[in-house]
C-alpha cells in the first residue's frame, strides 16, 4: 500500500512539475494541446492558466478564434458566469463571421440567468437577464436553443413573482393590513394566473377581516362589508381550499 501511494506521489510531483516548465515555456504551440486536452479531461483550472497565457500570442492566427471559444467555456465550467457573459459576448463582437456566434449569444444570456439570486435579494440581475434572453429569442427566432431560452425567462419570471409575492405577504405578516391589501391587489393584476393566487386571496380576505375587527365604530360597518365580500368571493373561486374553515369561523366572529 505505502509502494502504491510513493508511486502515486512521485506521478502527481512530476505531473506538477512538467505543468510548471509548460507555464514557464516559449512553446505555444505545446501549451494550446496541453490546454486543450486539460479542457477535455474537465481539468479547467489548468486549461484556463494556459488558454490565458497563449490569447495574445495567437491573436490574429487561425487558433485565435479556438482558443478564446475555450477559454470562454473554461471560466463558464468554473462558475465565474460574470466574466463568461462578458467574454461570450464578446467572442460574437470580435468573430462576427463565425459559426459558433448564435451558441456563443445564447451562451452568454445563460450566464446572466446563472448569475441570478434568490428571490429574497435584489432582482437587478434577474430583470437583465430576462431582456439578455429576451434579445437572444428576437435575433435567432429560429435557433435550437429558443425553447430553453424561453423556459429560462419562464423560470426569471417566477423569481420576480415570488419577489413580489413575498413583499406583500410581509406587510401581512406584520400587520400592516391597507398596505397589504394593496400589494395584493398589484400582485392580482400583474400576475393573474399565479400559482399563488388562491394564498394572496386568502391572506387578503384575511387582512379585510383584521381592518374589522380592530375598526373604529364609524368605519366597522363598511369593512365588514369588505370582509364579507372578499369571504363570498374567495368562496365561489375556491369552494374547496384549505382556507375556507378558518375563513368563516372569522365571518361567525364579526
Amino acid at each position: 500500500m505505502k509502494k502504491v501511494l510513493f508511486i502515486l506521489f512521485i506521478l502527481t510531483f512530476s505531473s506538477c512539475s512538467n505543468y510548471q516548465k509548460l507555464l514557464k515555456s516559449d512553446n505555444f504551440d505545446l501549451k494550446f494541446e496541453t490546454a486543450l486536452s486539460y479542457f477535455n479531461e474537465s481539468k479547467y483550472s489548468r486549461a484556463l492558466v494556459l488558454f490565458e497565457d497563449i490569447l495574445s500570442e495567437f491573436k490574429g492566427s487561425n487558433r485565435s478564434e479556438d482558443i478564446y471559444y475555450y477559454y470562454t467555456y473554461s471560466l463558464f465550467y468554473l462558475g465565474d458566469y460574470t466574466s463568461a457573459a462578458y467574454h461570450f459576448n464578446n467572442f460574437s463582437k470580435t468573430f462576427f463571421s463565425s459559426t459558433k456566434v448564435e451558441e456563443m449569444s445564447f451562451m452568454s444570456a445563460k450566464c446572466y440567468y446563472l448569475d441570478t439570486p434568490p428571490s429574497h435579494y435584489d432582482q437587478s440581475n434577474t430583470f437583465e437577464a430576462i431582456k439578455q434572453l429576451e434579445l437572444f429569442t428576437s435575433n435567432y427566432p429560429d435557433s435550437e436553443n429558443i425553447t430553453e431560452a424561453e423556459n429560462l425567462i419562464s423560470k426569471l419570471n417566477l423569481i420576480l413573482e415570488e419577489k413580489e409575492f413575498n413583499i406583500a405577504y410581509s406587510y401581512f405578516k406584520t400587520s400592516k393590513f391597507n398596505s397589504a391589501i394593496y400589494a395584493f391587489n398589484n400582485f392580482i393584476e400583474s400576475y393573474p394566473n399565479s400559482s399563488f393566487l388562491e394564498e394572496v386571496f386568502y391572506c387578503q380576505t384575511k387582512s379585510y377581516f383584521e381592518l374589522a375587527k380592530n375598526s373604529i365604530e364609524e368605519k366597522k360597518d363598511l369593512r365588514t362589508k369588505e370582509f364579507i365580500f372578499a369571504f363570498q368571493d374567495f368562496s365561489l373561486t375556491y369552494p374547496n381550499s384549505k382556507y375556507l374553515i378558518e375563513l368563516k369561523k372569522l365571518r361567525n366572529e364579526l
